[in-house]
Formats: C-alpha cells, structure tokens, sequence
C-alpha cells in the first residue's frame, strides 16, 4: 500500500540513506577472469564454483561508473563498471566459497569530474543462504590504488561507502551447522502462538525442554489472582479523585491491567483462554451503562480467567448473575410479566443465552456439523416460545444490597454509589434475588425435544436459574459448541470435523465422568494431533490457521521484544480502534467478530471455509495497521501525555545490525515472530531493506535498521497468519 510504502521510506531515511529496489530490475555480470594464483590454489579442488552476488550502486563521474573488482584470495575473479545509481545484482562465479575464504570488493577508479565524485556503494554479499553486509565481523576498509590496497596501512571498519580507491576486505563465515535444537525450538514458538499471548526466549526454551504438555500442567497449578479487581481498587484507595466521577478516573484502567498482564505475566496459558471466553461472552465497555462500573467490568474478567480451566456450567452461572452481564443484556431489573398491563419480561439475555452462550441456533452433531431433518434443513435448536420461557426465569434479580433492603424500588431504581465513604462493594458480588419481583408461571423449556424440561411455578427464583443452567449445560449442542470456537480462538479458523468431535467428546466426559472440564477441553485442543500438525514434518493443510487479531498482534510484539512502559501502566487506549479491535469494547454481545464468518467473493466463501477474524478487515483497517506497526517499531505506542509510553529498546536486534549479523537478525525473527515459517521473500525483503543505507557506523543507524526490520515483520502475511 501507499501507506506501507511511505512508512517504509521513512525508516530507511531515517537510516541514513536512500533505499533500493528489491531486485526489480537487476542484471548479472558475468565473470571476466578466471580464477588463479595463491589464493585459489587454498580452495580445496572438491569445492564446487558457486554464484557470488554482490548488491551495489554507483555514482558517476563523467559519465563512468565505478569499476568494481572482485578477488577471492588474490585471485581476481570478475570486473564490472557499476553504472546504475540504484540498486543492482552484480552476480560472480567463484571457484570456490568456504569458511574463512578471503574476499575483497575493489574500487579502483575513484576520480573527480568537475563538481562529480565517482563513488561505489556496496550493500550486501550473497551466496548460498548466507548474507555478508560490509560492517560484517573482521571486515576493513583498505583505501589506496593497486597494491596499496592491500597493504593494511590506511583502513577503515567495514563500510559500504567506497569513496575513495580502495578495497573492501572481507571473511567469509562458516555455513550456519544444522541445529539439532531448532526444529523443537520452531515447534515450541509456534505452541505458544497458540497457546499464550505470545513467545518469550525463555518460554521457547522451557516448552522446548519440557514439552507442550508438562507446560500446560505447570501453567494449570498456577492459581487464579483477582489482579483486575486489585489493580482497579488501588486506583479507588487513592480517593474519590480516582472513582467514577473523580477527575483521574478513567474505563481504561482494565484495558492497563490487560496489557499488562499479557506482556509480563507468567500464568499465560490462563489469561489467553480468559480472553478467548471474553470473545464467546462478551460484554462490552463501549455500553455507555458500564462507563461507572470499571470496577464491577474488572471482576468480570478476573471470574473469566478464574474459571478458564474450571467448569463451563459453573462459568455459565458466574456470567448469569454476572451485574454487568445484567447491564449489558438487560436482565437486570427485568420485571416479570403483566397481563393486565400486556408487560412481558425482557427476552435478550435469554435469547444470548442459547444462541451465543451456550447450545446456538440450530442441533448439532459431536463434529459440529448440523442436524438435519427430513427435508434435508438444519434443525432449530430452540423456539421462540423456549426463549419467552427462559426471559422468564431471568426475572426479578438486581444489585446484591442487604437482604433488608431488597424492595421494589431499590430493585427498580438503586444503584451502588461509588465515593470512598458510600461505597459498599455491592458491583463485585453476583446479582441477587428480590423476593415478590420474579415471574411465578410455569414454564417449559424445550417442549417436545429429548431436553424438555418444566419448572414449576412454585419454585424459587434460584431454583428456577438452577434448572434453566442445568438443562442447557446438558444439552448435548454445549460440547461441539464450545469447542469450535475455542478451537478457532486458540488454533485454527476453520478445524475439521474430526478435530471438533474429538474434543467436545472431551468436553461431554475429561476421562473421570466430568462434563463441562475446560481444564480437560483445552488440554486436548492444544494437543490433538491437528493442533501440534508441524510445518518441518507435514505440510499443514491449505487454509489451516488463523488470522492475528489486531490485539493478539500487539501481546506479541509485547512479548518478542519487552519494551518498556515509562508509566508502568501500559497505557494503550483508542490505538486499536482503527484496527478493528478496541480492547473490551466489541460493537456488540456477538464478540469483535462472528464465529460462523466466511467472507464473501473469497477462495474462503467457495470453500466454505470460516474465518472470523476477517470480518474486521477492511482497506482502512489494514493501513491501520501498518501505520500501527511502524510505531510499534519505531517510537512506540500509548502515550503519557504528549510522550510514547511504551517503547522497544530492540538492543538484542541492534547489537545484530552493528555487528553486521544480518542473517543472525533474521534468525532471530524467525523464531520470535513466525516459529520458523518466514518465507525467502520476507526475508530477501528485510535483506533489502537493511541495507539500502550503507552508513553503518552509528549506534542510531544500526537501531534504526533493526526498527525497519520488525516493522517489515509486523506487516508481513507470515506474521498476520498464524500458521
């Protein structure tokens, strides 16, 4: 895009240089001598010739171009005059290549023409799968004509700057050893994509040791810490100042508490799964009704990581009763029916319930495929009288305040006050019953299926909710459900049939006659063999995978690379809004996008292929995004006042660059952002792109380059999919 573009331009300016084109364009120039003399006679006679390709530019000077020598030992393999002024591919034959291999890059005709200066740029040596950049280690800059280039007297560190006669002396490095460690450490990475909010070094190595499942175990006996309610209720402890209505008051302080958690801590496993839940339950802060309820939002999302390895039907009954799952689907307050007055209780939340939260809209089988009828038609799951039913089960519950106090107008019209001395702590704790204010009528849910139930008219309200959540965690719908989408969430858009069957048959018994396991249901799903399917053993089916949300893409980047945030609160805010995805604040109860997505006019929609995550792509998200991605890798993100918050250091990249390390940074990419699946044209781009600036001898300009190579990863189709 234009916008990728100009982000791209701008980084390699700031390098310190022009960019080149990435080899549209270039030529070969065939050897001119044959090889000979001392230096080849060190290569070994079994050594194979191979190709040379050095990328160079020149600047005339009288219309000539800088002749550019090569020798291999001392023996000139090649010349060519370098006449483009951007960017060319210069390809030699060499006799012989290996380690420790002397090469010399010779400039021998610098002059002036008038105002002209002839100069040679040199950008990069290439041969086989490694790459030399002229910074690289042990490499000078001989300046001198004929012989005196050569002699070590007058030299420079490593630069692609020729601007005098001279020769650019290098060593070729060894071939990188086949690491027997690299397969479990892609293996490991990619586990983790799947499985945190993003690979660490020190994850990578532990996964790669203990393996996927001892992981998982060490990840599940870590406990569950209320540290959303913690964070929010220290800002409230500071004054009224920090509650609602207070001046430093402020929704995001969960959004903080997200961030960062995901970058920094070590229950992973537990907070990826709470955030997946998120998705399936959602509620949503851009209600205006939740802008006071920051704290009650909070412990919504610490009930969600508390149970995401507990029971589903435990976690259905938490978000039930849930006051801000009241707020958001208005089931709070909800009055029972009058005939006189032809009132009928509020039918949202019972209707979520079933499509959204827990069976959907139409039968399944344990694969997730539908039921059909005779007529060859999906099966409803439910009617409209099943949801006017449960609409009045969910009647008559409101903010839990003391049992002496649960009147009608307290049910209908009371709100907890916040300030410091009236606050009661009545948002965090689950809605109550009001005695007289519930519908009494018998109801049947179900009528006519296998899963009918009637709830008597004399039971209780709690009683009533028991029976409902019963009836619907039992039907058989609730597995395959479930599944799919936590399937989609953590592995893969669009699983197999076989891969949903197997683990909703998890879901309807963990082994020890336990339904609802979701300890046992994500255990599984990271596991199955689809999920650990690796790229280095089969070849992963076409469409398997994920596209990165926009949030998922942040965490990574948070972890890969550990910035730092000057405010300790990882104050990242309305940044993700143009993407697509404002954390916690989804456009409605449906999520930040829908399950059963195909996108139209795809390859997807004729393969009938899901892809959820695509329902939020659109041409300005996807410039968003880059220009997303470029302060992700360049000043940073969120923001304290008029300054970045949170900024990368990228010290471990950069040190990479001053060394002149490129296939090194490559490598380390490769682990940290693709687990192994970086693709020879991201990396001959990033090749490209790092040296299109040939000044490598500052500090800033070695940072800045490795800034302009994660910014190319960030963008990347091998990052935006998650493989």
């Amino acid at each position: 895009s234009m916008l990728g573009c100009a982000a791209l331009l701008a980084l390699i300016t700031a390098c310190g240089g022009a960019g080149g084109q990435s080899g549209e364009g270039s030529s070969e120039a065939a050897s001119i001598a044959k090889a000979g003399g001392a230096g080849a006679d060190r290569v070994p006679p079994e050594v194979p010739p191979v190709l040379l390709s050095i990328r160079a530019r020149g600047i005339l000077a009288g219309n000539v171009g800088p002749i550019m020598q090569v020798r291999v030992g001392s023996a000139v393999v090649g010349s060519v005059e370098v006449r483009s002024t951007q960017p060319e591919t210069y390809t030699f034959t060499v006799p012989g290549l290996v380690a420790g291999a002397k090469i010399d890059v010779v400039f021998t005709n610098d002059a002036f023409v008038g105002s002209e200066d002839r100069n040679l740029h040199v950008l990069y040596l290439q041969a086989g799968t490694r790459t030399v950049l002229p910074n690289a280690s042990g490499a000078v800059y001989d300046r001198g004509m004929g012989a005196a280039a050569f002699d070590g007297v007058d030299t420079l560190a490593g630069t692609g700057t020729l601007a005098w006669s001279g020769a650019l002396r290098l060593t070729w490095p060894a071939s990188a050893r086949p690491d027997p460690s690299q397969a479990a450490m892609f293996s490991a990475a990619r586990f983790l994509q799947q499985a945190s909010f993003g690979p660490t070094v020190s994850d990578i190595n532990s996964v790669a040791t203990i393996g996927p499942a001892a992981w998982i175990d060490a990840q599940m006996a870590m406990p569950a810490t209320p540290d959303y309610l913690n964070y929010v209720q220290a800002k409230y402890d500071q004054g009224d100042a920090w509650r609602p209505m207070g001046s430093q008051y402020d929704p995001q302080f969960v959004a903080q508490r997200f961030w960062t958690s995901a970058a920094t801590s070590p229950d992973q496993l537990r907070r990826r799964v709470g955030f997946a839940l998120h998705g399936m339950l959602a509620v949503s802060q851009a209600d205006s009704n939740m802008w006071v309820h920051t704290r009650a939002y909070a412990n919504y999302i610490d009930t969600l990581n508390r149970l995401a390895f507990g029971s589903y039907r435990a976690l259905l009954e938490e978000v039930a009763l849930s006051p801000v799952m009241g707020i958001y689907l208005s089931h709070m307050r909800n009055r029972k029916e009058d005939p006189a007055t032809h009132r009928l209780p509020d039918e949202n939340f019972a209707r979520e319930l079933m499509q959204l939260f827990s069976i959907g809209l139409v039968e399944l089988n344990l694969d997730g495929s539908p039921k059909l009828d005779a007529t060859g038609k999906a099966i409803e799951s439910y009617s409209n009288a099943d949801v006017l039913a449960l609409a009045k089960v969910f009647t008559g519950w409101s903010w839990a305040y003391p049992d002496n106090q649960l009147s009608e107008a307290v049910f209908r019209w009371t709100s907890p006050g916040y300030g410091m001395t009236e606050d009661l702590h009545i948002d965090v704790q689950k809605m109550k019953a009001y005695p007289g204010m519930h519908s009494t009528a018998q109801v049947t849910l179900f009528a006519g299926k296998p899963q009918a139930v009637t709830i008597a008219a004399n039971a209780s309200s709690e009683e009533r909710v028991r029976i409902a959540l019963d009836t619907l965690f039992r039907h058989p719908n609730v597995g395959p459900f479930v599944s799919r989408q936590l399937i989609q969430r953590l592995v893969t858009s669009n699983p197999s049939a076989a891969y949903v069957a197997r683990v909703a048959a998890v879901f309807n018994d963990n082994g020890k006659g336990m339904r609802g396991d979701l300890g046992a249901l994500v255990r599984a799903l990271l596991l199955d063999t689809e999920a650990r399917n690796e790229t280095s053993h089969t070849p992963l089916p076409a469409g398997y995978g994920k596209l990165r949300e926009p949030v998922l893409r942040v965490t990574h980047w948070l972890r890969a690379f550990a910035p730092t945030s000057s405010s300790g609160s990882y104050k990242i805010s309305w940044e993700l809004e143009a993407v697509g995805q404002n954390l916690f604040s989804p456009a409605s109860v449906f999520g930040y996008f829908r399950p059963g997505y195909v996108p139209p006019n795809t390859a997807m929609a004729s393969a009938g292929s899901t892809a959820p995550e695509f329902q939020i792509v659109n041409e300005s998200t996807i410039a968003s995004w880059i220009n997303l991605a470029e302060g992700m890798s360049n000043w940073g993100i969120g923001w304290v006042g008029s300054s970045p918050d949170i900024v990368a250091g990228f010290a471990g990249q950069a040190a990479l660059m001053a060394a002149g390390d490129i296939d090194g940074l490559l490598d380390n990419l490769n682990l940290l952002m693709f687990a192994g699946t970086m693709s020879a044209t991201t990396r001959q781009d990033i090749i490209e792109a790092v040296s299109g600036s040939v000044a490598f001898d500052t500090a800033a300009s070695n940072l800045n380059r490795a800034r302009l190579a994660v910014f190319i990863a960030l963008i990347s189709p091998e990052f935006l999919i998650q493989r």
